[in-house]
């Protein structure tokens, strides 16, 4: 069986900066929109690390990927 790599951690800097992004964006979209949409954050060409530290620090929970094999990769990185 094989085993799955290690994800290398984010930084403290690039968690905080993933998370006032993700905060800017929720409220912009809150303050621009009478329903509650869902944000479905795009990981594309991002690490699996952002992921995990927007899922972590942020509890994030939806994510989307242009490509089947980028979503399988990152999938058994951080799950």
């Amino acid at each position: 069986m094989a085993s799955t790599p290690a994800i290398e951690p984010a930084t403290v800097e690039r968690k905080e900066d993933l998370r006032y992004c993700l905060s800017e964006i929720r409220s912009r979209v809150a303050s621009s929109s009478q329903a509650t949409p869902k944000l479905v954050a795009v990981s594309k060409y991002k690490p699996a690390s952002d992921i995990l530290a927007c899922y972590q620090d942020s509890e994030h929970i939806d994510f989307g990927e242009n490509y089947v094999q980028e979503l399988v990769d990152k999938a058994a990185l951080v799950c």
